[in-house]
């Protein structure tokens, strides 16, 4: 057995659907320095594993139809051709981008927070200096002891589509710690995260008055996350919202929630509904426009 047989049974006993050039590179590299297979020691290894070296082994991949450009991604992206998972539109973005998970409507549709379908999966993904600055901290963890080698973790551009569902990608300067989903490869905002992205943007969750219905018809039973997404969200128009919904359309308050006062503005314009015209209904308490 050599390295390009032990690449393709490896890929097919991970049964992803696909793989990145960064990751087909760290799979060759840690084959490579192990020398083994399953108790086979390899033959034929070369001296050393680097770009080019994977670049050979992914044409003689290509030549077997074990792996084949992924037609959704311009570059760098391989599809797994035997695998037995094709993957939802939701995984294979989260593989293409590391560090980007499913947000807003569409994770609100995955909790069954919404009866409603969007069309378009929304993605959220750091702040392109934020990505640069993870990327450099798990290229660093990754590969310690050889910078420079390995191809770069690139962000990748996402085309209309992916796996023919519209993808609407949004950049975001305070990135959530996102949730795995079990038995996927999927990155999705936790349940608390999901509810203060409602009110911090809500025109990317349906609107005001359908985050509102939402917030009546299941916030009671989430109310502990809800409070630790809120603070986690360096945002105090959210806090002010969320501050507002719960304490005077859901009665729910306690000294935690009274905190968010400090980021009521008196003489401000802040509204409920960020799109809707200001209203002089008006919470003295939140120092906000009831517009909704």
């Amino acid at each position: 057995m050599n390295l390009n047989d032990a690449l393709e049974e490896a890929l097919l006993e991970s049964d992803v659907p696909v793989i990145t050039d960064y990751e087909f590179f760290r799979l060759g590299a840690r084959l490579h320095a192990e020398g083994v297979w399953k108790g086979t020691t390899l033959s034929r290894l070369p001296s050393d594993w680097d770009h080019d070296r994977m670049r050979n082994a992914q044409r003689r991949l290509r030549s077997r139809q074990a792996i084949a450009p992924d037609a959704d991604f311009k570059h760098g992206m391989w599809r797994v051709v035997q695998s037995s998972r094709a993957g939802s539109a939701e995984e294979i973005a989260s593989i293409a981008d590391p560090f980007c998970y499913v947000s807003h409507l569409s994770a609100m549709e995955r909790y069954g927070l919404t009866d409603r379908s969007p069309e378009a999966l929304h993605l959220s993904t750091p702040w392109r200096p934020i990505w640069n600055r993870m990327r450099d901290e798990r290229v660093a963890a990754d590969a310690p002891d050889r910078p420079g080698i390995a191809p770069s973790l690139v962000r990748p551009g996402f085309k209309a589509k992916v796996r023919r569902r519209p993808v609407v990608v949004h950049e975001t300067r305070h990135p959530a710690t996102p949730t795995g989903i079990s038995g996927e490869l999927t990155r999705i905002t936790d349940i608390g995260r999901t509810f203060a992205d409602m009110v911090d943007t809500p025109a990317l969750c349906g609107g005001i008055r359908h985050v509102l219905e939402v917030w009546e018809n299941n916030a009671a039973n989430w109310s502990n996350a809800i409070i630790a997404g809120v603070d986690g969200l360096d945002s105090k128009i959210a806090k002010v919202r969320a501050g507002y919904i719960l304490t005077e359309r859901l009665g729910i308050d306690n000294d935690h929630i009274r905190k968010w006062e400090a980021a009521a503005q008196r003489g401000g314009s802040r509204k409920l509904d960020p799109d809707g015209a200001y209203a002089s209904v008006f919470s003295e308490r939140w120092m906000l426009s009831i517009n909704a």
